[in-house]
Parts: C-alpha cells; sequence; structure tokens
C-alpha cells in the first residue's frame, strides 16, 4: 500500500501521514479578492460571499462566532498571507497537508478553496523541498440547496474537481485520488456510483465515517464523539457527560474496523482536542421550548487528563497491537485526521490561537514522531 503525491516524485510518502481538517470558510469583507478571471470563467453562477462569513454572520440562522481567537487575529481564508502562514505552521508541526472540508461546485467553500489552491501552488514552487498535500471531505450538504448555493449532482461535482481542483499535490494511493465523505445519510452506494462514473470503477479510493461494511467504500475513519456509554439518542440532551474524552469510541471504532465481515483496506484514525457547539444552536436546539436541551460538550482537560492526549494514545495502543500480531489491529492504520484544524464554532481547533498558543500542535508533532517509529518499516 503506497500513499504518494506526484508533486514529491511519486515516492512513497512517510507513514502515517497527519492531515489537518481544515475548513475554508472565513472572510472579512466579501469583496475582497475577486477570482482571476480563468477560474471566474468555470463557474456558471457565483454565489454570493459576504462579510464576516462565519466569524459573525446571520446568513445561516445563527451568529457563528467563536472560542479562540486566532494567533494572527481574525483573518480572510484568501488572504495569500493567511494561506501561506497555515501553511509553514502545518509543516513545523508535522502536518503534511491538509484535508479540505469542500461543499459543491457553486459554493463559496469552493471559491476560498480556489484560492487556497493558488496559495498552495506558489508554496510548493517556492518550497520544493517542503511540499504540502490536501485531499476532499465532500461535505453531504454539497446536495442541499444550504447557505445560498446551487447544488449539482454528485457526479457534476466529482467532474468538476476532477478537472479543475486536482492538482499533483492531491493525496494518492497507489495511483488513486483519495476522498472523504462527511455523510448524513446511509447511501455510500451512491457516493461511490458518483465516483466511478468519473474516475472509471475502483478509480478513486472512498474513504466513509465509521465501521467499513462492504458497501464501496475503500476505508473508514472516526469522526469526533464521546464513548458510547455518555451517549443517549433519547434524552433531549445527547451527550451527557461533557468529562468524556472520546477515547473508548475510538478503540471500539478500531475493533469494530477489524471484524471479520468488513472489507476495510486501512483506517484514518481521527485525534481531537475538544468539542463545544454551543455556539452553533441549529445543531443542537431542534426544540427551542424544551429546557432541558444543551449543546454538545467534550472538554478539552477531562478528569482523566487532556482529550488531544488521551485520543491520541488510543491511536498509539493500536499501533503497538499491530506491531505485536494482533489480529485485533490487522486493518493498517496509515492516516491520521486532526479533527480539526480551524473550526472556531465548534472549538475543535488545532490552529495557533492567542490563549492556547502552539501547545496543542507541539503535542501532536511528538506523539506522530511515536507513530512513526511504531509503524513498520517493511
Amino acid at each position: 500500500m503506497k500513499f504518494h503525491a506526484p508533486v514529491r516524485g511519486d515516492l512513497p510518502l512517510d507513514l502515517p501521514l497527519a492531515f489537518g481538517h481544515f475548513v475554508p470558510w472565513y472572510t472579512i469583507r466579501g469583496n475582497d479578492f475577486p477570482l482571476p478571471a480563468d477560474q471566474r470563467a468555470t463557474l456558471a453562477c457565483m454565489p454570493l460571499i459576504e462579510d464576516f462569513r462565519h466569524w459573525n454572520d446571520p446568513r445561516a440562522g445563527y451568529l457563528r462566532t467563536h472560542h479562540h481567537v486566532p494567533a494572527i487575529g481574525i483573518y480572510d481564508s484568501r488572504d495569500p498571507a493567511v494561506i501561506e502562514w497555515q501553511i509553514r505552521t502545518a509543516l513545523d508541526y508535522g502536518v503534511s497537508g491538509f484535508i479540505v472540508n469542500w461543499y459543491g461546485k457553486y459554493s463559496v467553500e469552493n471559491v476560498i478553496t480556489l484560492h487556497w489552491l493558488r496559495g498552495l501552488k506558489k508554496w510548493n514552487a517556492e518550497n520544493p523541498d517542503r511540499p504540502f498535500l490536501y485531499f476532499f471531505s465532500v461535505d453531504s450538504q454539497a446536495q442541499m440547496e444550504s447557505e445560498g448555493k446551487k447544488p449539482v449532482s454528485m457526479e457534476e461535482d466529482f467532474t468538476y474537481i476532477r478537472d479543475h481542483l486536482l492538482t499533483d499535490a492531491h493525496l494518492r494511493r497507489d495511483g488513486k485520488p483519495v476522498f472523504m465523505v462527511f455523510p448524513y445519510e446511509d447511501n455510500a452506494p451512491r457516493w461511490r456510483a458518483a465516483l466511478d462514473a468519473v474516475f472509471g470503477p475502483g478509480g478513486a479510493d472512498l474513504i466513509w465515517s465509521g465501521a467499513a461494511r462492504g458497501r464501496g467504500e475503500n476505508a473508514c475513519y472516526a469522526w469526533v464523539r464521546p464513548d458510547d456509554n455518555t451517549v443517549d439518542f433519547d434524552n433531549a440532551y445527547v451527550w451527557k457527560q461533557p468529562d468524556s474524552a472520546g477515547d473508548g469510541f475510538l478503540r471500539r471504532f478500531f475493533r469494530d474496523a477489524n471484524a471479520e465481515d468488513t472489507h476495510t483496506e486501512y483506517i484514518m484514525t481521527g485525534v481531537w482536542p475538544g468539542f463545544n457547539d454551543q455556539l452553533v444552536s441549529w445543531a443542537w436546539k431542534a426544540n427551542p421550548d424544551d429546557p432541558r436541551i444543551r449543546p454538545r460538550v467534550i472538554c478539552r482537560e477531562t478528569t482523566r487528563g487532556n482529550t488531544l492526549e488521551l485520543t491520541w494514545k488510543a491511536y498509539l495502543d493500536y499501533l503497538a497491537l499491530g506491531r505485536d500480531g494482533e489480529t485485533a489491529a490487522r486493518v493498517p492504520a496509515p492516516l491520521i485526521q486532526l479533527v480539526t484544524w480551524n473550526d472556531y464554532a465548534e472549538t475543535t481547533t488545532l490552529e495557533p490561537t492567542r490563549d492556547y498558543g502552539t501547545a496543542p500542535l507541539e503535542m501532536c508533532r511528538q506523539f506522530l514522531a511515536e507513530a512513526r517509529n511504531a509503524w513498520p518499516r517493511s
């Protein structure tokens, strides 16, 4: 199994690889940074780009804001200086690239992604010895008429990615581009069919949420959540215990991914510093009249220790089982998703900020070194 990117001369990348989940969300003045004419010509319609998007805008039914302030201050994701700072910072702490959260051809996020890819191309041209990589997390909201965008079919979205967003810095596995999907329904076969229609049968990797079940996915990934015994879907307060880091959930995820009836080729683990969506009221306040409803919270510092450290240790324990030849870890886990790089509304951020600084990234760099020492050399 070879993970690679043509920008690196097609050489195998050292495993495991850490990628930050990156949201191309933020603006200051919407009319700043117009697209170059050649990129504008690829879009039949342009979405409205608001001021202070995802920092503080009323468009989505709530005021997005932030629990932490970036180390460089409130920024615009299209700003070349910001893009360079993010890439340089990630590389300095061992992060190989970003998983770019993408919402469709006619979304604001696609417009920002075009700016980001231009900044990435400039970085990689000027720093050939330190190339930065990426791949896409295609969000199911791409298929929804939300936030002013015009949705198109999955096939049209993937065709657009293939023709305009797939560069030599995009992650491949054995020659095939890698895609993650953030699903809102259990429809992996539909996404598999769309990828096959655009890239040819089996021509692209599909990484699906939760343990793989042999429905067309090549790999599976774990997204942030607490331990199973602290989740109650029949309760208005679904996440009952904010002291749960979620490392128990990760261990169960690994077990499920290794079940005999799965067809998982590899695993992308997740590590996270915490979670708090009290600023995202639409996500948790289904019934505004119910006084019991509270936001979902995972503390950054639990009574058992630091959440980021606990989730990393669940992964390192899995690698140790694999090194010892245990069948419970027969499926390799070559990818690590840092959840997230910069989702300030849900306080999962690892990007340096004014309050916690670079401490979480320093921890990630330390544990990534341990993971690479544990990785089989063959």
